[in-house]
């Protein structure tokens, strides 16, 4: 067996291959199918050009001891090459064939493979529903959704070409509904939907009816930069920008969710490939998911696995999450790698997994399919390191880890989230959320010198670390947070948590330090903390937090506001404190003479090594 491994041979794919060669180096064959059928334990398959996976590959224990290497591309979609000149409602635009039978809802372009936009209405900003389209729909059950209501007036009043392919998208909360079109009553003003809505629709803080807009409206489309695909003509059309040329023009529109999926597999390496060009769909009775889009697949997942290790790759342009790991999968792992252009978010754990390592990456712009994605999502899972990843620009949470609303005991524990950097979350677009967002009973797990930052929500929320329901067992210590929307650090209920060494400053509304539920179901530890307000902006607390059992000790707060009683031990110290770019005080500062420890940020964010 060592023998085989010494001396296992390279099979080499490359887009110009045949799958009737002997997959040499001079004859390489040309699909991952065909890959499969060859592979021999210890073997590198070396993968060349672009190879197109229409439907998802899954190797078993045939792949066991096998590195794939790169630097291919693994594409999920088609190439779209034949363009030609055309119009669309009276503006010039290009045209390309494609099968009647396809209904992709992205589409990337040029060399730098772009993710160009679907046309909308209204161009900016959201309409508000009007009204209920059945009287028992006005006080709707918060988890009871709706199949139709009465649009804005000028929304499907005019005629609409393909109205059916037309999909009702709203935000609420902290999640979202795509509602295709399944009919509209010009005479009510009433859409109905081939599906019901994730909430009722009026599920937001103030009772009231939710905003929506019109996603692939025909009628719409006139700008640079657009594309709508006409399924009744077999058509895809895009308005070219200028600096485009027709003759060189190349689209890739997607065709599976998933293009790879290791399933019982062990010892397997992926390194230096690229993935990109995935697209996952909504099921017939799904409008999303009630929370982080926690059912959208991976374009790479790793199922009831052991010790498959991703490396320097590459997963752009994908309509899901970037890597998924579920099942019994243990010890495997995703580092030194990038994730961009994501349509939900970057990596995903699911219930069951153990001794992951997410470690040194790029996980950025996420959510353009599915906005309640999560950079990177960690369910019923535990012994897991979430470390030295940089995630920015999502529009729902950084970091989630637990699946659980409650004091049950679960497979999360001894999970650890450290030395990230985290930044540009929300966006305004959804509620409910935090840089850093844990749930359940964790023991003996940890969130330290993470750098969280520019955290905001459309609603409420927008929390730079939040503890939600039943958090208990965490030690958050050695973190910066600041630019929150709301409290820099945020518990809802729980118990058994020690908070120390911080800096949480300025969170621009209601307070620094938040609570949000009197449960006494454990002591929460306060301690050495340090606390930054500016003047005008959100207070230290909010009155609530006085009413709960909390012990702090050796709490420094930067803000010439009036004392207010901490528990039994005092009102803690008020100081001057300036903070740098990076939310840190200078090293001469008189708060590391009371007790404040310096916090080293020089490593946080990703490691770089080859």
């Amino acid at each position: 067996m060592l023998l085989n491994l010494l001396f296992a041979p390279t099979l080499w794919i490359s887009e110009q291959g045949k799958d009737t060669n002997p997959g040499t180096a001079r004859a390489p064959i040309a699909t991952l199918a065909r890959a499969k059928a060859l592979l021999q334990p210890g073997m590198t398959v070396q993968i060349r050009g672009r190879i197109e996976v229409i439907s998802p590959i899954t190797f078993g224990q045939e792949a066991n001891g096998v590195t794939f290497r790169g630097p291919g591309v693994i594409s999920g979609g088609i190439e779209l090459r034949q363009w030609k000149l055309s119009q669309m409602n009276g503006h010039p635009a290009w045209e390309s064939s494609v099968p009647t039978d396809l209904r992709f809802q992205e589409l990337w372009v040029g060399r730098e493979e772009r993710r160009v936009m679907r046309p909308r209405f209204p161009k900016v900003g959201f309409h508000g529903f009007t009204g209920w389209a059945e009287p028992a729909d006005v006080k709707g059950d918060f988890m009871q959704g709706q199949s139709a209501i009465r649009l804005a007036p000028g929304d499907l009043d005019k005629p609409r070409r393909n109205l059916t392919d037309i999909d009702v998208f709203v935000h609420q909360l902290w999640t979202t509904s795509r509602l295709p079109v399944a009919s509209y009553d010009r005479s009510t003003g009433v859409a109905r939907f081939t599906k019901k809505s994730v909430f009722h629709l009026s599920a937001n803080p103030k009772d009231e009816l939710s905003q929506y807009y019109l996603d692939n409206v025909a009628e719409s489309f006139d700008s640079p930069g657009e594309w709508y695909l006409d399924r009744t003509m077999g058509k895809v059309f895009y308005i070219p920008k200028q600096s485009e040329d027709i003759s060189k023009f190349v689209a890739y529109a997607p065709m599976t969710p998933t293009v790879i999926r290791f399933s019982g597999c062990k010892d397997v390496v992926i390194r230096d490939l690229r993935i990109s060009h995935c697209e996952y769909r909504l099921p017939a009775d799904a409008a999303g998911d009630v929370q982080a889009a926690f059912t959208v697949p991976g374009a790479l997942q790793i199922l009831d696995s052991e010790r498959v290790k991703i490396d320097h790759c590459q997963i752009a342009h994908v309509g899901g999450y970037g890597v998924e790991i579920n099942g019994q999968s243990k010890a495997c792992s995703i580092t030194n790698s990038k994730l961009s252009d994501l349509g939900a978010g970057g990596v995903t754990i699911g219930n069951g997994p153990d001794g992951c390592i997410v470690a040194d990456n790029e996980i950025v712009s996420g959510g353009r399919l599915f906005p309640a994605g999560i950079g990177i999502l960690g369910r019923l899972s535990g012994n897991n390191q979430i470390v030295h990843n940089r995630i920015r620009d999502f529009f729902y949470t950084g970091i989630s880890v637990g699946w659980d609303w409650g004091f049950a005991d679960t497979a999360a524990k001894n999970n650890l989230i450290a030395f990230n950097d985290i930044s540009d979350i929300g966006q305004d677009l959804l509620s409910d959320m935090g840089g850093i967002y844990v749930l359940g009973k964790q023991p003996n797990s940890r969130i330290s010198n993470n750098r969280v930052r520019n955290i905001s929500a459309i609603g409420y929320g927008g929390w730079g670390i939040y503890l939600d329901e039943g958090s208990t067992g965490w030690t958050v210590e050695n973190n910066v947070v600041t630019d929150t929307k709301t409290g820099g650090f945020h518990i809802h209920y729980g118990g058994n948590n020690v908070i120390q060494n911080n800096i949480f400053a300025f969170a621009r509304h209601e307070g620094q330090l938040i609570r949000s539920r009197d449960d006494k179901q454990g002591p929460i530890q306060f301690a050495h903390n340090l606390v930054v307000a500016r003047p005008g902006e959100a207070p230290m607390v909010i009155p609530s937090w006085l009413h709960r059992a909390v012990t702090m000790t050796g709490m420094l707060y930067a803000t010439p506001e009036a004392p207010l009683p901490f528990g039994d031990d005092g009102t803690g110290k008020f100081v001057r404190v300036e903070l740098d770019r990076n939310g840190l005080p200078p090293l001469n500062s008189e708060i590391f003479r009371m007790g404040f420890k310096p916090i080293d940020m020089s490593t946080v964010g990703p490691r770089r090594s080859r």
